[in-house]
């Protein structure tokens, strides 16, 4: 998207090349989103090549001296008795945070600024005090989110605007999720697709596939409320997930007579 933005309209004084880059972490068995900024092409490709293993990723990440962060901590984390490992290991390999993602709940975003204020006075494996640079995003679906939630600073050029992310002076703005917007989001997905796909004027679709779709969309018109109890059922899905992993949090680590590993042996 960025490369085929600037092939259209050529170099933009005021855009940065960015990506989200899926990276999997072995050590847990998860795939996490790395926000990317200030690559270059040739990084991208290597960026690429590395995601395959997110501690070399951040590894190179950082000695190309690229602004980097963790995108919505807990997305897709279901392992709640490694939940104290993930934060503890996550919070010792970046620096950057997203603390307020405009697809995730109030409950999901102010988890993660309370875990990283309370580790920044030192974590449970070390005393400490670090600072964490913070942004926040829309991580929209539909154009009617873009830029709902953002990251803003007083910077004059994109070195400024990274320095002040990373030394925590950046702002984070606007909106969170909840079950409407999360159902406004699918309807919206779902309501675009009807006309791209009936409309005549769209030479992308054939006859036969436009037939298929108006058939498909009366027999479902009964069941247009889904979407809404989808969102319902996720936003409450999403609260008991984060309720379970701040009382595993609290509780600490087990002690090691249960065979689990020593705090020294979790980075």
């Amino acid at each position: 998207g960025c490369l085929e933005l600037l092939d259209r309209l050529g170099p933009l004084p005021d855009f940065v090349m960015g990506e989200e880059a899926t990276a999997f972490f072995p050590r847990f068995g998860h795939e996490a989103h790395v926000g990317i900024y200030g690559l270059t092409e040739g990084q991208h490709r290597e960026i690429q090549r590395l995601r395959r293993d997110g501690d070399e990723l951040v590894a190179y990440l950082r000695q190309a001296g690229l602004l980097f962060a963790l995108n919505h901590f807990f997305h897709g984390f279901a392992d709640s008795g490694r939940v104290l490992e993930f934060v503890e290991h996550m919070a010792g390999l970046f620096d950057v945070f997203e603390v307020r993602n405009g697809s995730q709940q109030r409950e999901h975003n102010a988890f993660i600024v309370r875990l990283l204020e309370e580790r920044s006075h030192g974590s449970l494996l070390s005393g400490t005090e670090r600072a964490f640079g913070r942004i926040a995003g829309s991580d929209a679906h539909t154009l009617r989110r873009i830029g709902r939630t953002y990251t803003a600073s007083e910077a004059r050029d994109d070195g400024e605007f990274f320095a002040d992310i990373r030394a925590g002076r950046a702002g984070i703005f606007g909106a969170h999720s909840n079950h409407w917007s999360l159902a406004g989001d699918i309807y919206g997905v779902v309501l675009r697709h009807y006309p791209a796909v009936l409309s005549f004027g769209n030479g992308e679709f054939p006859l036969g596939t436009r037939l298929k779709t108006a058939f498909l969309t009366l027999a479902a018109a009964p069941f247009l409320f889904t979407p809404y109890v989808i969102a319902v059922r996720h936003s409450h899905m999403e609260r008991r997930r984060i309720g379970r992993f701040a009382r595993e949090i609290a509780a600490g680590p087990p002690p090691n007579d249960r065979g689990t590993p020593a705090l020294d042996q979790l980075t």
